[in-house]
């Protein structure tokens, strides 16, 4: 469920969950619990950044830059340290 949070294992997950064996209906479960966790914070999270936020459209996008750019940063160190041992 928490792979829904994290871009990357989001990727990974669905391929990995057959390698492992995962039955399809423990599978489908979690994912349905996690879309309905996201789906539902998401929208709950926007509500309550609009009411009580005043001009919170102002702040949206540098926010999601920010958010962009903190998710990037693992695979640019990634690739910094990849490229210094080479």
């Amino acid at each position: 469920m928490l792979a829904r949070f994290v871009p990357v294992v989001r990727t990974v997950l669905n391929p990995l969950a057959g390698l492992t064996g995962v039955p399809a209906g423990v599978f489908a479960l979690w994912q349905v619990l996690g879309g309905l966790l996201w789906t539902v914070g998401v929208t709950v999270a926007g509500y309550l950044l609009g009411s009580t936020i005043p001009n919170v459209d102002t702040y949206l996008l540098p926010i999601t830059a920010a958010i962009v750019v903190l998710s990037l940063l693992p695979v640019a160190a990634r690739l910094v340290r990849s490229r210094s041992r080479a």
